[in-house]
């Protein structure tokens, strides 16, 4: 993959943890899905996840938030399997927002 389209994905996601943090302090978390749905086919696109969410790439080679994006899907992934069951759009979600640097300075105060 080339550096252009890291830095195209890069900006993909930073856009995407902007608007899917709005959406999140509205309340509008059909919205939020599908903003999501629209990152992971694009992470999808640039061969970085399979459709099963599958990783294929080691984060630690991708660029900072796509790095947090891929670890939050992991995580998520293992968090899952204790728990026995199926991994949803707001669990990746939730654990990729506090991960989120400028989502826990701007956005989480708010909630409170």
């Amino acid at each position: 993959m080339s550096k252009s389209s890291l830095k195209l994905l890069e900006k993909e996601i930073e856009d995407a943890i902007i608007c899917i943090s709005v959406l999140q302090q509205e309340d509008h978390y059909a919205e939020m899905s599908k903003q999501f749905a629209k990152l992971l086919a694009s992470l999808q696109q640039h061969q970085l996840i399979t459709a099963s969410l599958k990783l294929l790439v080691e984060p630690a080679q991708c660029l900072h938030e796509t790095k947090i994006l891929l670890e939050s899907l992991q995580e998520a992934q293992q968090r899952q399997y204790r728990k026995k069951r199926l991994l949803t759009h707001r669990q990746i979600l939730q654990l990729w927002l506090r991960k989120n640097i400028n989502y826990q300075r701007e956005f989480l105060p708010k909630l409170f």
